[in-house]
């Protein structure tokens, strides 16, 4: 293609002959003179054609790839983005997190708590085990054992894991202080700053919020009704090269899509093909309304690219604040050291009160208990949007999991104008702005696990109301 050579270099400008290249190269693409994917030429031919330093054909090459024009493959050459410049992401530079915490307000119907009512925690079989526990190792009840973690729990983790199709042993199960930490060890371990990190378009903000903390470059990949949009996904990670990909299969949080197995298949082979890990944060899969059973990600790993996360916070007890991972060998070490320099170790005396309940008491059982309950309330809360929000209006998307409704609002109104109305009508909701860093949207996410089934009836009720003002 000779209009590559076409560009005129003006060795008497002040702007450096490299920018000059890359400008010009750069305009080439934007008018789609240079199609997508297509092979910039050797430098040392660019170089020769346009009587340029190679010094010059590699900067400007280099200034591109910053500007994500272009993309580099090692031992191949230097590609035009596969991406329009002008529809390639920008990394996130901060969150829209919301400190926002209704339980204080009286005569509030609260959409907006995601934990379970005190009454489902086993507390009875908990002050068990902490008796026991106490009277039979006294003091030594509180010893730290161990950066990894207690052995028996990891040992009967490892079992856990093999129910949902997972294999791995004690040695690839490491305990954290709940899920949070998990993301933030794994990041500390991995990324180093500036990075970039492919999160989900919406996202949990807890996780995009650790991996800023880390320094690095959130980038937002729109998800569909089956999971990340493939194509965006794979052309972006071209471009930015991520060190992760952090991802939620079932329920997700906050839109309650669940993964289909093709594109869980080809998000590990992208893994696998572009060097980089998938954290698998496992954050709802015990609320399974259907009759299906969870293949979690990891469960198809062959390559050991996924790094899955689970908390006990949510299906135990908030104070808890306990959980594991399991870790591909390559990176155990690292996640290890990672783990020391945060807390040194979980809680001893929690791992083993922990691990004591799995292995003795009715655990099965427990998450049993706690899905029907889940199940319960979403059944009440779809029936609830059924009656109360008119389809001309709305759109509840039905994702048979999960603890909230992820629902649309299809009227062309802020959305933060909405929640701001609600509130004042008694009704607290969260926004979409709080899980995305580009725009508003037009989604409102509704937690109902905490909320009566009256005031789940009554609340739906009023949002169908205060939408009809509009």
């Amino acid at each position: 293609m000779n209009d590559f050579y076409s560009i005129i270099i003006d060795r008497n400008s002040e702007k450096p002959m490299y920018k000059q290249l890359g400008d010009g190269l750069r305009k080439l693409i934007e008018e789609g003179v240079i199609p997508p994917d297509t092979r910039l030429p050797a430098i040392r031919k660019m170089a020769e054609k346009l009587k340029v330093n190679t010094v010059t054909v590699v900067t400007a090459y280099k200034y591109l790839e910053n500007c994500k024009t272009v993309y580099s493959i090692t031992g191949s050459g230097t590609y035009v983005s596969p991406i329009p410049v002008n529809e390639i992401p920008k990394p996130v530079e901060k969150m829209n997190i919301s400190n926002n915490n209704f339980e204080n307000i009286k005569n509030i119907i609260n959409f907006t708590k995601s934990s379970l009512p005190e009454e489902l925690f086993p507390v009875e079989d908990f002050k068990k085990i902490f008796n026991d526990l106490l009277e039979k190792e006294k003091g030594v009840a509180f010893r730290e054992e161990g950066g990894q973690g207690y052995e028996p729990l990891r040992k009967s983790l490892s079992k856990f894991c093999e129910n949902l199709g997972i294999r791995c042993g004690k040695d690839n199960i490491q305990i954290v202080s709940g899920a949070q930490q998990g993301i933030d060890i794994v990041a500390k371990a991995i990324m180093r700053y500036g990075d970039s990190v492919i999160v989900e378009k919406p996202a949990f903000y807890g996780a995009a919020a650790s991996f800023i903390s880390r320094g690095g470059n959130i980038i937002e990949i729109p998800i569909e009704k089956d999971g990340m949009n493939i194509d965006i996904l794979e052309n972006t990670v071209r471009m930015y090269k991520p060190k992760l990909i952090y991802t939620m299969a079932y329920f997700q949080t906050p839109s309650g899509i669940s993964y289909s197995t093709e594109k869980k298949r080809k998000l590990i082979e992208l893994a696998e093909k572009y060097d980089l890990y998938i954290i698998e944060d496992d954050n709802m899969y015990d609320f399974n309304y259907t009759d299906f059973n969870i293949v979690p990600l990891k469960a198809l790993d062959y390559k050991n690219r996924v790094i899955y996360i689970k908390s006990f916070s949510k299906i135990l007890m908030p104070g808890v604040r306990t959980g594991f991972m399991v870790i591909p060998p390559r990176i155990m070490d690292s996640v290890i050291k990672a783990k020391y320099t945060s807390d040194i170790s979980t809680s001893g005396f929690i791992q083993k009160a922990l691990s004591v309940y799995i292995d003795e008491y009715d655990w099965k059982g427990h998450i049993e208990t706690i899905r029907k309950y889940g199940e319960m309330k979403y059944k009440k809360a779809v029936y609830a949007c059924n009656k109360y929000l008119d389809k001309n209006k709305f759109y509840v998307l039905k994702s048979q999991g999960g603890i909230s409704l992820w629902i649309d609002i299809k009227i062309n109104i802020d959305i933060d104008v909405i929640c701001s109305e609600l509130l004042k009508n008694g009704v607290a909701v969260s926004p979409e702005s709080q899980f995305i860093n580009s725009g508003k949207g037009s989604h409102i996410r509704l937690c109902f696990v905490n909320v009566s089934d009256d005031d789940i009836e009554k609340g739906i009720h009023i949002i169908g109301k205060v939408i009809e003002k509009f």
